[in-house]
């Protein structure tokens, strides 16, 4: 995977404003755009650089998401309502990609294309543009080979996945259990937690509850690490906790020192990128069919210039 510094999509998304020079004049161009939910700080972010790209270039810009990362069938019809109103582009997550296929046939049928960010189409589907995003494979090896690093062969862990069949979860906890494995880890647990605070807590007690010698925790997101690490620290047991996503709040609890650290995505640079991508299909331009948005180990060394720069594009 490229890794790249999170001032990088700052820098990048600075040049391609004051140049332009691959973007089509988008005047009038309608895109749509379809999150997986627009509660939580990660998906704000990335819904900012959406926005800022869209204001840029003068898109006519849908943007929708439903309340959480759960609500499955919300998100289809809000996919359907984005594509009754015509837009030129779809630009969309998908929770659940097995799901999804239905309505991006429709949207192929209505000759829409479509842009996925952050979570792709199981590999059997292709009817799509391009994917950008992290590879969530690596995101998982690299915060894995972080928390071994920390710990020693023999020591247990807790792997903490997002909702069953989300791939981008599930490819991060694989990743991350394959290096841990290597390394002499015992997998103590792998459970859901839906990517929500208050169910990683309750299951990160009940796991403590069974394996009180936990050594280590890793998590498919921040919101996840934030519930798991709540339930380590009321139990006041100590144990390193490592996630994905790079949001504000973890961001805090690792300059706190509650957590060890975060495999930061660039989700801002998902969106700018997702809106110039879909300017230049509206162009006929080609695109390659994936695009690595990148990722960066953040830990207290470096949190705070993640947070100065999230602060910057608010």
């Amino acid at each position: 995977m490229k890794l790249r510094t999170f001032v990088a999509p700052l820098l990048a998304a600075g040049l391609a404003m004051s140049s332009g020079a691959s973007l089509v004049a988008a005047d009038s161009v309608k895109i749509g755009v379809v999150l997986k939910t627009m509660s939580s700080q990660y998906w704000k972010i990335m819904a900012a650089g959406i926005k800022t790209a869209a204001k840029e270039h003068n898109v006519n810009l849908i943007l929708l998401g439903p309340p959480s990362e759960n609500d499955h069938e919300q998100q289809i019809n809000m996919v359907q309502d984005v594509l009754s109103q015509k837009p030129a582009v779809l630009i969309f997550s998908p929770q659940q990609p097995t799901v999804a296929v239905n309505v991006l046939l429709k949207a192929k049928a209505q000759g829409v294309p479509v842009i996925l960010v952050d979570t792709g189409m199981p590999a059997s589907f292709t009817d799509y543009a391009t994917f950008i995003g992290t590879d969530n494979l690596s995101a998982g090896r690299l915060g894995g080979q972080a928390l071994a690093g920390l710990l020693k062969k023999g020591d247990k862990v807790i792997l903490l996945d997002g909702t069953p069949g989300n791939l981008a979860m599930n490819d991060r906890i694989k990743g991350a259990a394959a290096v841990l494995e290597a390394a002499g880890m015992v997998i103590a647990a792998r459970q859901p937690a839906y990517s929500d605070r208050e169910k990683a807590y309750s299951v990160t007690q009940n796991i403590l509850q069974a394996h009180p010698d936990i050594a280590g925790v890793f998590t498919g997101s921040d919101e996840t690490a934030m519930g798991a690490s709540r339930a380590l620290l009321q139990s006041g047991h100590k144990a390193p906790v490592i996630s994905v996503d790079g949001d504000h709040d973890a961001l805090v609890s690792i300059l706190a020192g509650d957590m060890y650290g975060t495999v930061a995505q660039a989700n801002y640079e998902m969106g700018r990128l997702a809106v110039e991508r879909a300017l230049d299909l509206v162009a006929g331009k080609t695109v390659p069919k994936r695009i690595d948005s990148g990722a960066t180990l953040t830990t207290r060394a470096n949190a705070q210039k993640l947070l100065d720069f999230q602060a910057a594009i608010k």
